[in-house]
């Protein structure tokens, strides 16, 4: 009798094992599509994975999103920026030689368009020099005054606009930068910051050289580092490091979404973000700051940020959405390596939320699937319906 109801519970796990991924997929497949036009730029594009504007890519084919031609947005396809090909060999579609005629004419036939990065590709990571560590010259990157032309527009006819981190750091030109700091409301300090779970440079070989030497020449040659932190770093290359238990209270910067993002979007009232993050300074009568980041210090480390002018608590996402749609996520949020055969099952959100293992402060799949997603979710939601209303798609 045991040995009968141990193979019965086994038989019926791996009829749910078969079974749950087939429902899943049938239900994607029933789920209408939904057809708008979508301009992503991504400068960041070092291989065809695409991680910089992936995660935004998942999104749409998950949630079924397709271009007037009816057909899903492509990884390495539906985007302006740079296009790497084989034997190191690349391409660059970028707004960069239309005219603002041009331009203008783009901005009327897009919904919406999203600076997923900016940054760029430099001569060592793409040519990969035994050094593609550290800091090269540039090969393409940075915001020009046609993506600002872009922007122009867009605001002026009220059509949605996110962006997130690097969208006007380097090696964007002042000039453009303060463009676009005026446009929207915010300002850059020339502060980014990353958390490192280890800053042992004899074990943790993600820490780039040019942090370490650039640290070391600043300050003695020295680098008194063993355990997890975060560095910051500068536009004039001023690098400081915040260390876990000696500056830090918590190691990672903290997310701290306001009660009515907490509610609108879905997302935690708290979450730790371990990747790339810029710090700005945002105008409260122009924009909504739905986020904050919080770097819980000890006294040393509060002493640190007050010596560089740093305040412990600054935007995360922020926002203006009263006579014009602009989103702006001060991270690396889009930045995701997911794979894409999971959009294919409908509630796979849901199970990963469910199932992921919520401890590991350096996961950046916990954030996409527990705070990303469903903030994107909602924007884009929100967008159709809009557009649906207005009679400005079928």
């Amino acid at each position: 009798m045991a040995q009968n109801k141990r193979r019965f519970v086994f038989n019926l796990v791996i009829i749910l094992i078969v079974l749950i991924p087939v429902i899943m997929l049938v239900g994607w497949l029933l789920t209408p599509k939904k057809t708008t036009n979508i301009l992503i730029v991504d400068k960041t594009v070092l291989t065809k994975d695409a991680y910089e504007h992936k995660g935004l890519i998942w999104t749409l084919k998950h949630r079924k999103y397709v271009k007037p031609d009816n057909n899903f947005y492509n990884l390495d396809e539906d985007y302006l920026g740079f296009f790497p090909k084989s034997d190191k060999q690349f391409e660059i579609n970028d707004l960069k030689n239309l005219t603002l005629s041009q331009i203008d004419s783009i901005s009327d036939t897009i919904n919406m368009v999203y600076y997923t990065d900016t940054y760029g590709i430099y001569h060592n990571e793409w040519y990969s020099d035994s050094l593609q560590s550290e800091h090269s010259k540039k090969v393409y990157g940075g915001l020009d005054i046609k993506d600002y032309e872009l922007l122009r527009k867009m605001k002026e006819k009220k059509k949605l606009i996110l962006s997130e981190f690097n969208l006007i750091a380097n090696p964007t030109s002042i000039a453009v930068r303060s463009k676009v700091e005026n446009l929207f409301g915010f300002q850059w300090t020339g502060w980014t910051l990353k958390y490192f779970e280890s800053l042992d440079t004899a074990t943790n070989h993600e820490l780039p050289n040019w942090v370490i030497n650039n640290f070391m020449e600043q300050h003695n040659g020295r680098w008194p580092y063993t355990k997890s932190g975060i560095v910051f770093v500068n536009e004039d290359e001023t690098i400081f490091i915040m260390q876990n238990e000696d500056h830090l209270k918590h190691e990672t910067p903290i997310i701290t979404s306001t009660t009515y993002a907490h509610e609108k979007y879905n997302i935690p009232a708290t979450i730790n973000y371990p990747y790339w993050i810029d710090i700005n300074y945002v105008s409260d009568s122009v924009n909504t700051v739905l986020a904050n980041y919080n770097i819980n210090t000890t006294d040393d480390g509060d002493s640190l940020l007050s010596y560089y002018n740093i305040p412990s608590r600054f935007p995360a996402v922020f926002a203006h959405t009263s006579n014009y749609q602009f989103y702006y996520f001060a991270g690396d949020f889009c930045d995701n390596e997911m794979p894409m055969i999971t959009t294919y099952f409908k509630g796979i959100t849901w199970l990963k939320r469910w199932l992921m293992e919520r401890s590991d402060l350096n996961n950046r799949e916990l954030f996409f699937w527990n705070y990303y997603y469903p903030m994107i979710k909602v924007i884009m939601n929100d967008n159709y319906d809009q557009l649906k209303n207005s009679k400005k798609i079928n």
